[in-house]
């Protein structure tokens, strides 16, 4: 099913991940955060930015941070028995996502075979284990100009029957290897949002052990929602994190399926204080920050009048956001090169 969603990643939009969804793409997280790029824009926008990523060059340190640990590097360095690594020329056609995805738990392919399409931000994320959105956000601020725009074609093969953990590692040393990556995590101080709870009860809905995911007929109707995108008959409501177009002028709605608390702070960037526990189902419609259609009020406009993220984030699900300090972990670029050759 995600092979053929209709989600790409518009990183040069804004520093942070929301879905976009226009053309062909790979994984869920790979849409989410080419899809949240100008959505936690809007917390930026109306709460002053918390931690800044350094936009680097070829050479750090580049700063990227939040509230999650990445994997440290094994003892043991695992590589690939043989990799190529091209600059490819479908750019935007992801493949291998799923499986690169760090919070997946898809199993390597029989017999050690890889075959990858994607950009350096998904090696990276897979290869250190940053499964923050936050984190991963960061890392991709912190990477240069060419890497935004990149893409490249991985062919690999490891002999026997590795884990992803391996696997993981060995995509690590091919990093090292042929874009020259040194990277580390710290902990600084730093200020950052908390999300909590303003009114209890209010759009959180408690999601049954062993329950389908899915929205109500009211919400997927498409007469009340008639610019949807992508379409709810193309691609339903599914559990975990989605970002979904509802109207021309940035309307937009999340739809979270199944997800803990921790789970949707991360989706927001942000850090879980709510102390609610269990999964939750929660639907969140908003609007650009102090954006007017030129069209509003006309025959043709299709704006719904949603108000901005962190007000709809209080009228909608009862939760708001409050400033605080805190540690949080730091992924630092200290070095990355252009492709070497294979």
């Amino acid at each position: 099913m995600r092979s053929c969603v209709l989600c790409t990643i518009v990183r040069s939009m804004n520093p942070i991940q929301v879905v976009l969804c226009s053309t062909r793409s790979g994984s869920l997280r790979h849409k989410l955060y080419k899809t949240v790029a100008p959505f936690l824009l809007v917390i930026a926008a109306v709460l002053p930015a918390c931690a800044q990523g350094q936009a680097g060059g070829n050479s750090g340190p580049a700063v990227a941070s939040a509230p999650a640990t990445p994997q440290a590097r094994a003892t043991t360095r695992l590589a690939f028995d043989a990799a190529s690594v091209r600059p490819s020329s479908r750019k935007f056609e992801t493949i291998g996502g799923d499986f690169l995805d760090p919070t997946s738990q898809e199993a390597s392919p029989k017999g050690g075979l890889f075959s990858w399409n994607v950009q350096l931000q998904l090696l990276i994320d897979f290869a250190y284990d940053l499964r923050s959105q936050q984190v991963a956000r960061g890392a991709w601020e912190a990477l240069p100009k060419w890497a935004h725009e990149d893409w490249y074609t991985i062919e690999a093969r490891a002999e026997g029957n590795p884990t992803r953990a391996d696997v993981r590692q060995m995509v690590r040393s091919l990093l090292e290897d042929r874009f020259q990556i040194a990277a580390h995590v710290e902990k600084r101080d730093s200020q950052v949002y908390a999300l909590v709870v303003s009114k209890p009860g209010l759009g959180l809905t408690p999601h049954p052990e062993g329950a389908a995911c899915a929205l109500s007929s009211s919400q997927v109707d498409d007469k009340r929602y008639p610019h949807a995108y992508p379409p709810y008959k193309t691609i339903p409501a599914r559990c975990g994190m989605f970002n979904r177009q509802l109207s021309n002028i940035g309307e937009r709605r999340f739809e979270m399926l199944n997800m803990t608390m921790s789970q949707i702070a991360d989706s927001l960037g942000v850090v879980d204080n709510t102390g609610l526990k269990g999964s939750y189902d929660a639907v969140l419609d908003f609007g650009p920050p102090d954006q007017v259609s030129p069209n509003a009020g006309s025959a043709t406009s299709d704006e719904l009048g949603l108000p901005p993220l962190p007000v709809a984030l209080e009228k909608q699900l009862g939760l708001k956001l409050v400033k605080q300090n805190a540690k949080v972990d730091v992924f630092v670029i200290d070095h990355i090169g252009a492709l070497s050759e294979n």
